[in-house]
């Protein structure tokens, strides 16, 4: 039960980095540079994109064991969940912004 509630705060740290690194004025610059290089591509431009990248990064750091499994495969499978939680919450903190003409 303990490995839900990390996943859970994980998918929270992931939306609010990915979200803050793909949306805010302050990382425009870097998104732009990303942008021009064929290596990078688009990784900045997309939330959902970049969350994968991120809750990969917080799997290997944090070590959520969330199946069971394999370690390899439970951490892949365990970052791909924190990934798609912290989509909603990316879209959500996305309509919000929207909600108030930011």
């Amino acid at each position: 039960m303990e490995a839900i509630g990390h996943v859970f705060y994980l998918s929270f740290a992931v939306a609010s980095i990915s979200f803050t690194v793909t949306e805010t004025k302050i990382f425009e610059p870097l998104r732009a540079w990303t942008n021009s290089k064929k290596i990078l591509g688009g990784l900045l431009s997309c939330g959902y994109c970049f969350g994968h990248w991120v809750a990969f990064g917080l799997v290997a750091l944090y070590q959520p064991r969330l199946f069971h499994f394999w370690w390899l495969v439970d951490y892949f499978f365990s970052a791909l969940v924190i990934a798609w939680f912290s989509a909603y919450q990316w879209i959500l903190m996305c309509w919000l912004m929207d909600k108030v003409g930011k």
